[in-house]
């Protein structure tokens, strides 16, 4: 089998966690840890008032959109009667590639700019779209409970408002304050300038901009992706012409091992000590064979003593050595090796 390890390109989904906590520190001040890891309260002012907002990091975070609640409760188009923020553009639209910190940034900032009322100053009462009777505002989805009129339904303001305790127009559209009685009969009767109206609210504006910084911002990624493609396939060829010399190098290496150990088994003590009581053996049984020779008369004396002494000379040896290697192992064995 062939490991190969090659350089970690990815980061883990802990790292990518930890980094969106780091970056909800950076881009904002006054941030307290409230569970670690897990829950975080970011403190503010605006208008003249002081909130928190509670950020909640689920454990699927960031595959999953934080949850973000502001305390107190507030009315504004962002925010649901619990106090939780559904509709920020940052909110909806965030992915594992969006930084926490910014969103939670962008948030503060709209409020800051838009001071809004406190809940409690209207009775706690929920404020909803004017495009929805208010009877049907709990069946409809959460995140749509707090959207702006559509230019359609913009003729229900006046009815919207008059059985609500709460300036629809006030809370909605500061702008209309500053209109007068025809020119609100006009904009209510006239689409166009309805569209106009809605076009030209900061609200509006903002998002228009976070969107053109996202397209640009998508852009500039796409761009400096395309430009790194001949890179990464070079790397890609670099990395697989690595791939294959290591795995040549492994069955190199795999060979080198099996023949080492072949010859370790070949030349162990235990190994040299059976070759020469094989081989002294051998000598002791030609020995006996020249005698055997000698004495039924095939060989001369002269022949018989030189070949008989030699191999009984090349026994002592072998059964010396063989000895001598014996005890030694023993001694060994009985010292614990």
């Amino acid at each position: 089998m062939v490991y190969v390890m090659l350089p970690r390109i990815y980061r883990t989904e802990a790292e990518i966690r930890k980094q969106q906590i780091t970056t909800l520190k950076v881009f904002n001040a006054n941030v307290s840890e409230l569970t670690e890891g897990i829950e975080y309260q970011v403190d503010f002012h605006a208008g003249e008032n002081d909130f928190k907002l509670i950020v909640s990091l689920g454990n699927d975070f960031p595959n999953e959109k934080p949850l973000i609640k502001i305390i107190p409760v507030i009315i504004h188009p962002w925010v649901n009667k619990d106090g939780d923020i559904i509709s920020a553009p940052g909110l909806l639209n965030f992915t594992v590639h969006s930084d926490l910190g910014r969103v939670v940034q962008a948030i503060i900032r709209e409020f800051e700019r838009n001071p809004p009322p406190l809940a409690s100053e209207y009775g706690g009462n929920p404020v909803v779209s004017p495009s929805l009777p208010t009877s049907d505002v709990e069946k409809s989805s959460p995140t749509y409970l707090m959207n702006f009129p559509s230019s359609s339904n913009f003729s229900s303001l006046g009815q919207i408002a008059a059985n609500s305790s709460i300036s629809v127009q006030g809370l909605y559209f500061p702008e209309l304050n500053k209109l007068s009685i025809k020119e609100l009969k006009s904009l209510n009767e006239n689409i166009d300038k309805q569209d106009n109206f809605l076009l030209e609210l900061p609200q509006i504006k903002e998002q228009d901009r976070m969107i053109d910084d996202l397209i640009c911002q998508m852009e500039e990624l796409a761009e400096s992706n395309l430009s790194k493609q001949k890179q990464l396939e070079k790397l890609r060829k670099a990395i697989e012409f690595r791939i294959e010399e290591v795995t040549n190098q492994t069955f190199e290496t795999e060979k080198l091992h099996n023949d080492y150990k072949t010859l370790c088994e070949k030349f162990s003590p235990k190994s040299i000590q059976e070759e020469l009581r094989v081989a002294s053996r051998k000598a002791d049984e030609d020995s006996e064979k020249f005698a055997e020779l000698f004495l039924s008369g095939e060989i001369d004396v002269d022949i018989f003593l030189s070949s008989y002494i030699k191999s009984r000379s090349l026994y002592q040896t072998r059964k010396t050595k063989e000895e001598k290697l014996s005890e030694q192992l023993d001694n060994l064995e009985k010292a614990g090796f």
